[in-house]
């Protein structure tokens, strides 16, 4: 049986990263991906914030996964109104498949990487203190366990971890008549979420990918969003479609330590709540493990110190969003041409409470404002 300092379950970013980060630190790692290459299938927009873009350049070069520089943001209300918001931190949209190959070549370089092999169970110790994992190809021990393996971590159901809330998520990539490519396009309303909303995302060349994500049967929103949206469905042409994604987001950050074992990335719910993101949280997570391993703990709460206020402001975020009717969004959308969003960081919800006294000033509603004040304060 073969032995290592720490294996690590999943070959995507978050397993990427912290075998990269672990490493780094000086510890021998064996990293196990269960498909033949990382970045399939496809689950993400692909959109990262300028931030998040320069902790990846530290791994890999990112120009050869860059499809797109994004300024800011369209934000739309159901009835097609809508308002151009330009915040403190710009985005760029990339190629997942190259991305996560990239990461995952950079992880091979520094770790023992095992691809097209599938954990097959978790057992918590053997005779050596250690735990065994199980692949479809071998057996082997290491006192410490990181489950990056997704939403549906073996790793997680194995060790008795609890487990986020699941969201459905689907997009096509196609024929798109941008606002300004530029521009991504967040569409708002309990007509095409009943959990998030629905966005567009240009990859340039006059395509995007256009998706929902939702509390379940995202291709239904999707469905209703392409068909009945009064601006998107005069501009998109579903006809010059060359790819359908579906997949799951999780929900709500979990305890993600436990003795030796720890989830990271999609496993452990660490994903923005207020838009479904996770590789830059999942990216300062990697980081917090490499530098505190093997204590666990101090890795738990450096994580914690580091997004802890971003996460709850987060979750009040994502509450609004269903708590405001399709009246509310389109009053709202008309305040918002009023208010400057200089502050506002992609990556922070915090940075939005800095707007949040000009918008109130401005209101003349006081019902909206009391949902408004419930939900974020």
């Amino acid at each position: 049986m073969r032995e290592f300092d720490v294996i690590v379950a999943g070959g995507g970013p978050a397993g990427s990263l912290s075998a990269l980060n672990l490493c780094g630190s000086g510890f021998r790692v064996a990293l196990f991906e269960e498909h033949q290459s990382a970045g399939f299938p496809v689950q993400c927009a692909g959109l990262v914030s300028s931030d998040c873009l320069k902790v990846l350049e530290r791994f890999v070069d990112t120009d050869r996964c860059l499809l797109n520089r994004i300024k800011g943001a369209y934000f739309f209300a159901p009835d097609g109104d809508c308002v151009r918001v330009e915040g403190k931190s710009k985005a760029a949209v990339v190629e997942r498949k190259i991305l996560d190959l990239e990461l995952l070549k950079s992880a091979s370089s520094v770790a023992d990487v095992f691809v097209k092999e599938k954990i097959l169970s978790v057992d918590k110790r053997n005779e050596k203190n250690s735990y065994v994992l199980k692949t479809n190809r071998q057996n082997c021990s290491s006192f410490y366990v990181v489950g990056a393996d997704g939403v549906y971590s073996t790793v997680a159901k194995c060790l008795n971890f609890e487990r986020p809330r699941i969201l459905s998520a689907a997009q096509i990539e196609c024929k798109f008549e941008c606002m300004d490519e530029k521009y991504v396009e967040l569409y708002f309303g309990r007509k095409y979420s009943n959990f998030l909303f629905c966005y567009a995302v240009p990859t340039g060349d006059g395509f995007a990918r256009v998706g929902a994500v939702s509390g379940n049967n995202a291709v239904y929103w999707l469905n209703g969003l392409l068909r009945e949206h009064p601006s998107v469905s005069r501009r998109v042409e579903e006809t010059k479609t060359s790819e359908l994604n579906c997949g799951a987001i999780p929900f709500g950050l979990i305890d993600f330590v436990k003795g030796n074992a720890v989830l990271i990335g999609d496993s452990a719910g660490m994903v923005k709540p207020y838009t479904g993101g996770g590789i830059y949280y999942t990216a300062v997570a990697a980081k917090c493990l490499g530098k505190h391993f093997p204590d666990l703990e101090a890795f738990k709460e450096s994580y914690l110190k580091a997004l802890e206020k971003e996460y709850a402001v987060g979750y009040r975020i994502a509450r609004l969003y269903r708590v405001l009717s399709d009246e509310d969004y389109s009053y709202l959308i008309k305040l918002a041409r009023g208010i400057e969003f200089e502050e506002l960081h992609m990556d922070k919800p915090t940075s939005a409470l800095k707007a949040l006294p000009a918008l109130l000033k401005l209101l003349k509603n006081p019902k909206l404002s009391l949902k408004i004040a419930r939900c974020l304060f």
